[in-house]
């Protein structure tokens, strides 16, 4: 079983509890007792469920070494992500809430993922994972359960302009055969999310035990795949309720293959192309001003930005 966070407020809590004022450890009374509530809560909210002012709660996080609200609802729900099932999750979401209110916290969750990738991620990782990919005669995508999706859809969105991609979601007897049968070349890429399914984090330790190159998609530098990989992206994503939401780790992804296809440069073309005609021929998809054409817009980015890069 995987350990609790590192980072979890609870220690914080503890430790500045002994300099705290009696309406600060309100807060911390409150938070200790209803964290999985707390990590939903604004401002306003924590504030009139603790019995404090709205400065009060404001002033807190410094209390406790935090730096903003942001950053201690961040600290709340990276445990609540670690430990709440689907069913506990749903009993946290607050009684009466319309449908439009759910969509507009649903909308506000996914950009504030989407704020925290756009303003934190390493362009120098990003730049090494990309150019393990390119490098890598075969790529394998592994991610499982709700992340199934996010390892399906990235490989099928770099199929389309490297050969070699497959994705699997999940986690049977034949995985550790198929790991095992991997040649020394080829690429696993982990996607790990809270609450980090088992079986993932074991797949991703006979990779690691095998000796092959592991590159991860995680949420944290505590996630458990985290050490085990050569080069980590990671990306902030929130399990709201039961569900858990995919706009930040598919931006990044988007970023990696869109990157990717300048970097592989007119290969990458001739396989859209080639995929664009046999589609056509095909007829998979309807004629008219829907069925965009990715070759043509790849070709003018390639012209814009020169000779593409070779692996190195």
């Amino acid at each position: 079983m995987s350990k609790r966070p590192a980072y979890d407020f609870h220690e914080r809590l503890t430790r500045a509890q002994p300099t705290m004022t009696r309406k600060m450890a309100r807060v911390a009374h409150y938070l200790s007792e209803h964290y999985r509530e707390a990590a939903f809560m604004t401002t306003r909210e924590l504030a009139k469920a603790a019995g404090v002012s709205l400065a009060t709660v404001v002033r807190f996080p410094l209390v406790i070494g935090l730096a903003d609200f942001d950053e201690l609802r961040d600290s709340v729900r990276s445990r609540v992500n670690f430990d709440l099932g689907g069913v506990e999750r749903l009993k946290t979401l607050p009684a009466g809430r319309s449908s439009g209110a759910m969509l507009r916290r649903v909308i506000e969750a996914d950009l504030e993922s989407l704020r925290a990738l756009a303003s934190s991620f390493s362009e120098a990782d990003l730049e090494r994972f990309a150019h393990l990919i390119q490098a890598a005669p075969r790529v394998t995508i592994l991610g499982f359960r709700y992340l199934a999706a996010a390892a399906d859809y990235f490989a099928y969105m770099l199929s389309k302009i490297k050969s070699g991609v497959t994705a699997i979601t999940r986690g049977d007897s034949t995985l550790s055969d198929r790991i095992q049968m991997m040649d020394d070349d080829d690429l696993v890429v982990v996607i790990a999310f809270a609450r980090y399914p088992n079986d993932l984090v074991a797949a991703a330790g006979r990779v690691h035990a095998r000796g092959l190159r592991m590159i991860a998609i995680t949420d944290s530098p505590m996630s458990p795949v985290a050490p085990l990989a050569d080069t980590t992206l990671y990306v902030k994503t929130d399990m709201l309720e039961f569900v858990g939401s995919l706009s930040a780790p598919t931006a990044l992804i988007n970023a990696i293959v869109s990157y990717l296809s300048l970097r592989l440069g007119k290969s990458a073309l001739r396989r859209l192309q080639a995929l664009e005609e046999a589609a056509k021929a095909a007829e998979i998809y309807l004629p008219g001003r829907g069925s965009a054409r990715p070759p043509d817009s790849l070709l003018e980015l390639i012209g814009k930005t020169g000779a593409p890069s070779k692996a190195r």
